[in-house]
């Protein structure tokens, strides 16, 4: 009888075994690549991004994008009195100036939209979000609708698309990591237009608007997306707004003197490669558990904190989710590009000791009980900062959007870097 060839039952177990066991191996290496990978895919975007204002900055020699004309503050006591004291003075909107190629209207300032399905460009009117680079809780430069908003939510006004294949939805505006915001954009990607498919009329054409059922009853739904990177609003204004020098509050309202709204350029930066330029909106990398976070719901039910709010009616969500931003965990390391060009992390748990220590140098300097670190607590926000609030954890630095003197201030310092 001829033998035949086969496995034993205990040859195949130690197969299987040996199988299992470098597939155990692989595939947290694999999942470790696929991170890396789309951590260097968010960087590419950064760089781009960063890049495309470069370029802007050149064509308008030197000036950032913020949004607010650098003279606004001197037509008014308040963003709404600014705003619509300088529409009033350069003629804009069918006054003396107006352009035929506008028929008869002069675009203001703030955001462009991008074009319409019939090529008009989209401006923002006099809607403070979409012109002033950020909106206190209080005080002159404050909204009752969306406080904490502005044009530094976005990198991706038409003003910049230009230099991105004139896209206000070009790719590289979103982290692949950005699993939220790219669910709920995925119309966005395949329509005809420069904005995403909205409520026919709201603007003009079906592709005016951003304002859509998912995204909750917002009352004024965004009329442009938003994307996974912000400007750091300290950057987009008079550093003296956010000085503090031991003396007085440490902050001014860039409404209540003239050049409040004058952005110094980027290399007139103090620490420029200590100090963020653009990064990761979201908590993106290394998150513990699900994208959306139930913190926000925490929120008052009330003023200008409630459009952020899903327990409200009118509150604005992604479908009931509102994610955590990058400043929420110890755990969070945000994508992100400095002043100088460099791309990077900013570790949140090294900007809380860098806090620390600039802190405790300031109260050795100035003397007393000084908490004004490398972020500025005595704005509107307070020790909220940047929607502390809803944080997932005890981490409580608002490093990048306050910082400390501005854009002569630094989210870093050099004592962290590499000893984190």
């Amino acid at each position: 009888m001829k033998k035949r060839n086969a496995f034993t039952l205990v040859e195949l177990l130690v197969v299987i075994s040996i199988i299992a066991l470098l597939v155990g191996i692989l595939l947290p290496a694999l999942s470790r690549a696929r991170d890396a990978a789309m951590v260097n895919s968010s960087k590419n975007n950064i760089r781009n991004i960063y890049m495309a204002n470069q370029n802007y900055n050149a064509a308008w020699k030197g000036r950032q994008f913020v949004g607010a004309p650098s003279n606004l503050a001197k037509y008014g006591d308040n963003a709404q009195q600014c705003i619509q004291g300088y529409l009033n003075t350069i003629g804009a909107y069918g006054g003396a100036y107006g352009g035929e190629m506008f028929d008869g209207w002069a675009p203001g300032p703030g955001v462009q939209f991008g074009e319409t399905e019939n090529g008009t460009v989209v401006f923002p009117g006099n809607v403070p979000e979409y012109i002033i680079p950020y909106l206190w809780d209080s005080g002159p430069c404050s909204t009752g609708s969306a406080g904490r908003y502005g044009t530094h939510m976005h990198p991706n006004a038409r003003q910049i698309a230009e230099f991105m294949e004139d896209q206000i939805v070009n790719k590289a505006y979103f982290a692949p990591k950005d699993s939220i915001i790219l669910d709920g954009l995925k119309d966005c990607f395949s329509s005809q237009g420069n904005l995403c498919p909205g409520v026919k009329g709201e603007w003009s054409g079906d592709y005016g608007s951003f304002h859509v059922s998912e995204f909750g009853n917002y009352g004024w739904g965004p009329a442009i997306p938003y994307v996974s990177y912000i400007y750091s609003p300290a950057n987009m204004f008079n550093p003296r707004v956010w000085k503090y020098d031991g003396t007085g509050d440490g902050f001014t309202d860039p409404c209540t003197f003239n050049s409040g709204f004058k952005a110094p350029t980027l290399d007139q930066s103090k620490y420029a490669s200590n100090k963020g330029y653009l990064l990761e909106s979201h908590w993106l990398q290394n998150v513990t558990g699900e994208s959306c976070s139930p913190t926000w719901n925490n929120l008052p039910d009330s003023g200008a904190l409630a459009w952020r709010n899903t327990n409200n009616d009118n509150g604005w969500h992604w479908g009931g989710c509102h994610p955590a931003l990058f400043l929420h965990s110890f755990r969070s390391t945000p994508v992100a590009t400095f002043n100088d060009g460099h791309v990077d992390v900013l570790d949140v748990n090294a900007c809380d000791k860098a806090d620390n220590i600039v802190a405790a140098a300031n109260e050795a300097k100035y003397g007393g009980d000084n908490l004004c670190g490398t972020w500025n607590r005595n704005t509107p926000d307070d020790d909220n900062g940047y929607w502390m609030e809803a944080s997932t954890d005890w981490m409580d630095c608002s490093f990048f959007t306050h910082t400390t003197n501005g854009s002569n201030g630094r989210d870093i310092v050099m004592d962290v870097i590499g000893n984190q």
